[in-house]
């Protein structure tokens, strides 16, 4: 299984249409795509089943509805076996699921109808340069992207979607400036992001939207200000929000407090890989992991299968 996905209590693989289920049986495989194709996103709404396998480093996408090939995506050949494949899907409201990456240009975001291949949108912004790593508010209202800029330097940029009838006016898209080169990003909730930054220092004066090295930030969308800032004692890698913590996959899976920065419980037996922002992926790169945050539960994969874990019943201290 190469492409894992949580799709309710399932674990998925997109490729095969196997499925975990969470009494550990597994589904037969149902088709295969003759591609090694090693991520994949998804999403559902109501009864149907939206997923994107794709090439981590290639530029080959498959997109699936319900479990069947529905038709083949690519992204900007430019550097594109140098850092993540940037795509996700949103939903754009009364049914209809956007596909959001960079089809023909590596910093231009092209919004394109799941269904009909139709284009809704295309944004271009100076704040990014090389998008990757995209997400999605629980919300839906906002987009983050992971990405760099040339030579190389990893930046996080954040804007707002457009919504039909907004009640609230919405904040500006923003790019966060470097103090230290930023690590990973991911929303905490729908008016707050964390960010984590590496080890290189690019800005020695820090702008109001930076941070130093080693540091686990926590910015108000609304408020555009930081929460909270604290230290880390090494770089986290891929990170997964969860109530008071992140859960950071930098060698080994642990828990990180928000308001310490302390690491209060670690799954040492389960190896994550070393990746850090959107170009080094270390050595050996990460193995098969699917993040479901809002359900507080990540999968791994390793030699001897998939490793589920859920946070709670994992004692990473008093919850919220």
């Amino acid at each position: 299984m190469s492409t894992l996905v949580w799709d309710g209590n399932d674990l998925v693989d997109v490729t095969s249409n196997q499925r975990i289920r969470p009494d550990g049986s597994v589904t037969r495989q149902q088709f295969g795509l003759g591609y090694d194709f090693d991520r994949a996103v998804c999403i559902r709404r109501a009864d149907t089943f939206w997923a994107v396998a794709y090439d981590n480093r290639g530029t080959a996408a498959a997109l699936m509805k319900n479990g069947r090939f529905h038709r083949q995506l690519n992204r900007d050949f430019n550097h594109a076996a140098d850092f993540d494949y940037p795509i996700t899907l949103a939903d754009r409201g009364s049914g209809h699921i956007a596909i959001i990456h960079c089809p023909r240009s590596y910093d231009t975001l092209e919004f394109e109808d799941a269904e009909t291949g139709e284009i809704l949108d295309v944004k271009r912004t100076d704040e990014m340069e090389f998008h990757s790593r995209l997400s999605i508010s629980p919300n839906g209202r906002f987009l983050l992207s992971a990405g760099w800029f040339w030579h190389p330097l990893c930046g996080v940029w954040i804007c707002p979607l457009r919504q039909a009838q907004e009640d609230t006016p919405q904040p500006e898209e923003l790019g966060f400036s470097y103090g230290a080169e930023f690590d990973s990003a991911a929303f905490l909730d729908n008016d707050s992001i964390v960010l984590t930054t590496a080890t290189e220092v690019v800005n020695d004066a820090i702008p109001s939207t930076g941070l130093g090295p080693l540091k686990l930030g926590v910015w108000s969308i609304q408020r555009r200000r930081w929460t909270s800032i604290v230290d880390l004692m090494e770089c986290s890698g891929m990170i997964m929000p969860w109530r008071d913590w992140i859960i950071s996959f930098h060698g080994h899976p642990k828990a990180i407090q928000l308001s310490t920065g302390a690491v209060v419980h670690r799954w040492d037996q389960l190896y994550s890989g070393r990746q850090v922002g959107a170009i080094d992926l270390g050595d050996p790169p990460p193995p098969q992991i699917a993040l479901d945050s809002q359900g507080g539960r990540f999968a791994v994969s390793g030699p001897e299968g998939v490793t589920v874990v859920n946070l709670s019943t994992t004692d990473c201290g008093p919850a919220r």
